[in-house]
């Protein structure tokens, strides 16, 4: 009576196991078709095409774009619960590291470009309207 308990019980979850398995199998093969990580495909060894380094942002100078003079120096990065860059902020108006004023810039307002293998960065406010701009302050 036991084996045919078994044998029944068997006979019942094998065929389960085997449409959850290929059921799983399918949700993986289309992650990876709409381009979602899986465990194994989360690891990089080297940055994305058009992707770049909080060091190739940090301590650059912010030139306006239609005089090309500079505005100000990218001090930091601010990023959103989601990971993205919001803004930045920029150090107005210092001479040799002094005076200055530190501003919050909307991301939206800095053009990133790469010019001769080095990232350069723009934006359409002058350094005066900058300086206008109440301080920042870091929470």
């Amino acid at each position: 009576m036991k084996k045919l308990t078994a044998f029944i019980l068997s006979a019942a979850f094998v065929p389960a196991l085997a449409l959850s398995s290929t059921v799983v199998a399918d949700q993986h093969d289309a992650m990876k078709e709409n381009g979602e990580q899986g465990a194994a495909e989360q690891w990089m060894t080297h940055k994305p095409a058009g992707a770049f380094y909080a060091d190739d942002v940090i301590g650059k100078n912010l030139k306006h774009r239609s005089s090309d003079e500079e505005v100000g120096d990218i001090q930091d990065l601010i990023i959103g619960e989601d990971g993205r860059i919001v803004g930045v902020v920029v150090t107005t108006g210092a001479f040799l590291g002094l005076g200055g004023q530190d501003v919050g810039l909307s991301w939206g307002h800095v053009e990133h470009i790469v010019e001769d293998n080095e990232s350069v960065f723009y934006t359409d406010v002058d350094e005066d309207t900058l300086r206008d701009l109440p301080e920042y302050e870091r929470d």
